[in-house]
């Protein structure tokens, strides 16, 4: 059966501790952790609090800008990279996600090879903890001061260079469904995807925050999720909504709405009506 986690980003106001407790309650597959929350709990007791509720970790989110978009070196980020490839190791996630970093200033051709020559050294590095690595590509329009990585050629071209297999990618609906032919490609691309990630949105979002409940947008959902799952796609599926609406309501609501719309998702991608009324609010 396909496995939904809960990514941390969603219950954005809630700690480490308060994720875990309520994820595990509402009998979720996994966790998607946000490094941020890791940080004010404590790494050790993080990892003593999920192998205590037995939660597993779909994905640890992030590290990277290599490019020196944040203002740290091209060492201190990849070093930074090195001690979360370490948590994810302790975690025993299935991906670490990672960002490129913007050009600043740059030209492509060096923001590429800082990107390659930082990938080959913690694809090594990720492969002696068992982590892989998911590169996740980002809105042009939206991010461009996180990566300058915007569509799946950009990644797969990376990828290509690099040619590590613990280097893959990360597919997030709300950066990559805007693009042509989107589920069409999926059947190419699933080789190199170690982490899916679910969120809905309108036509144009205008923010990072513009994401909205799962089938209350205008993302091809039904259809990335079949073309995944009949492409034999076993990892997670991670709900994570950056949402200023939703991370202003009850929690609990949330993540029992995100169930039963994940559930209905994959009824319609098996060509099924769902067996009950889903919640509007």
């Amino acid at each position: 059966m396909p496995k939904m986690s809960m990514n941390e980003v969603t219950t954005f106001r809630w700690s480490f501790i308060e994720d875990v407790i309520a994820f595990s309650k509402a009998g979720l597959d996994g966790i998607g952790v946000w490094r941020n929350k890791i940080a004010e709990f404590g790494e050790e007791r993080a990892v003593e609090l999920l192998q205590e509720y037995d939660l597993s970790v779909s994905s640890l989110s992030w590290a990277g800008g290599f490019t020196g978009t944040n203002g740290y070196s091209y060492r201190e980020m990849v070093d930074d990279a090195r001690d979360a490839i370490r948590l994810a190791g302790d975690m025993r996630a299935a991906c670490l996600v990672l960002i490129s970093g913007g050009r600043n200033g740059h030209t492509v051709n060096h923001s590429r090879r800082l990107l390659c020559e930082a990938l080959a050294e913690l694809g090594d590095f990720a492969a002696e903890h068992q982590v892989e690595l998911a590169l996740q590509p980002s809105r042009e329009e939206l991010c461009g001061h996180w990566s300058f990585l915007s569509s799946i050629d950009h990644v797969m071209d990376i990828l290509d260079a690099c040619d590590h297999p613990y280097v893959g990618m990360a597919f997030d609906t709300f950066h990559l469904a805007g693009e042509a032919d989107i589920v069409s490609r999926i059947g190419a691309i699933l080789p190199y995807v170690n982490t899916v990630q679910l969120s809905d949105s309108g036509s144009a979002p205008r923010t990072l925050t513009d994401r909205v409940m799962l089938g209350d947008g205008r993302l091809p959902l039904v259809g990335i999720i079949d073309a995944f799952e009949r492409g034999g796609y076993d990892g997670f599926f991670d709900v994570g909504i950056w949402s200023d609406r939703l991370w202003k309501s009850n929690y609990d609501r949330v993540i029992d709405r995100c169930r039963l719309r994940f559930d209905r998702l994959l009824l319609d991608a098996a060509g099924q009506k769902t067996p009950q009324a889903i919640p509007s609010k």
